[in-house]
């Protein structure tokens, strides 16, 4: 995670533990592709504020926290967030176990972002299934250690992203889903779901 930035952190079936926070909201759709069915739920926490932006592994009871520098075995946790929290979990109901994933693959890129500060260039993580979930965490804000950003930005209006978000199940080359996401410092939002050539949408 950096500054005014996307950062998704691999995890399973991930529980956020801050200090303030909104009520969470969920929205749930879900996909059928050959073999499988899968259950997505966004769990929206809105505006939150934290000294330490961790989580909770509901299958290994793991606790971890979020990287300063996304994919950086090492980087250091980070600290005194301000900003936005979304999490997506993914379940996925394979007809035989041989047909379940082992593996979600994304690419996400911006489309388009708030000229105050600089995307990121495109991104590729890999998340490992475990008992047939995964998860995706989005943060979207910046460290109220740091005093120009803490100080400048609620003085105007609040700076944006938007983001495409290309899933892949192991190591298939066609999306099953692209995701568009709209980050703010208030919220970020699933604004649009475009099923890849060979999924079907089940419920919306």
């Amino acid at each position: 995670m950096r500054v005014m930035a996307l950062s998704p952190v691999a995890a399973t079936c991930a529980t956020a533990i801050f200090g303030k926070q909104n009520t969470c909201a969920d929205s749930k759709l879900r996909f059928a592709i050959e073999d499988c069915e899968i259950e997505l739920t966004v769990r929206s926490y809105g505006k939150v504020s934290s000294d330490n932006l961790s989580f909770i592994d509901e299958i290994t009871r793991r606790r971890f926290c979020a990287p300063t520098e996304a994919g950086k075995a090492g980087s250091a946790c980070v600290t005194a967030f301000r900003g936005a929290l979304s999490v997506a979990q993914y379940r996925f109901y394979p007809s035989s176990r041989a047909a379940a994933p082992v593996m979600l693959r994304e690419r996400v890129t911006t489309i388009d972002h708030d000229k105050r500060f600089s995307p990121r260039a495109p991104e590729e993580e890999a998340m490992a299934v475990e008992a047939n979930a995964a998860s995706d965490i989005q943060a979207f804000g910046f460290s109220a250690d740091h005093e120009t950003a803490s100080e400048s930005f609620p003085k105007f209006a609040a700076p944006w992203a938007l983001m495409r978000q290309d899933l892949y199940i192991d190591d298939q080359k066609a999306p099953i889903l692209i995701l568009h996401w709209k980050h703010t410092l208030d919220s970020i939002e699933l604004v649009d779901v475009i099923p890849g050539d060979r999924t079907r949408v089940l419920s919306a």
